[in-house]
């Protein structure tokens, strides 16, 4: 059941305010408001025609075909590359250090290592090594309800880190 004094009509479309009823039968908007909302914007005002360019005749191989399916255009992004990018990685590696973004196989990963518009590079360091004891099932971070020994050098390599980066 529903929680509160609000229920929702049995034909209750959630876009429509009118058919909302509270427990005693009425309407709980006033006809301003009602009126305010049924001349708002619809959903063809967010979706817009070039936001998302022309897809691909289809998007699974059909029975037999062998050839590898491209990602479609909204799923693609940049190679990392540029300086910040590089001076993130090279840190990381000498300070042998862990991040999330690396560990969870992030997409986006150039976009925050190399700084994006803004120019400031983030990155987020795992503590206690590259092993979380959770298990996320939507997660690619390596599990284990038993991870290694944390590296001793760890709390100074984080501190170093932070220092070179300016944060």
């Amino acid at each position: 059941g529903l929680s509160g004094s609000l229920k929702l009509a049995r034909n209750c479309p959630l876009q429509s305010a009118t058919r909302c009823q509270s427990t005693s039968g009425q309407s709980t908007l006033s006809q301003e408001k009602k009126d305010f909302i049924a001349s708002g914007p619809g959903l063809e005002d967010f979706i817009r025609e070039h936001a998302y360019p022309a897809q691909p005749e289809h998007l699974r191989r059909k029975k037999g075909e062998r050839q590898r399916l491209r990602l479609p255009p909204w799923l693609h992004v940049d190679i990392p590359v540029g300086d910040n990018y590089a001076g993130v990685k090279r840190s990381l590696r000498k300070l042998k250090l862990n991040t999330v973004c690396e560990e969870a196989r992030c997409p986006n990963i150039g976009e925050c290592w190399g700084g994006g518009k803004e120019g400031t590079a983030t990155a987020t360091i795992m503590l206690l090594g590259d092993t979380c004891t959770r298990g996320c099932r939507f997660c690619s971070v390596k599990t284990a309800r038993a991870p290694p020994p944390p590296d001793p050098n760890e709390p100074q390599n984080t501190a170093e880190a932070i220092t070179q980066w300016g944060v």
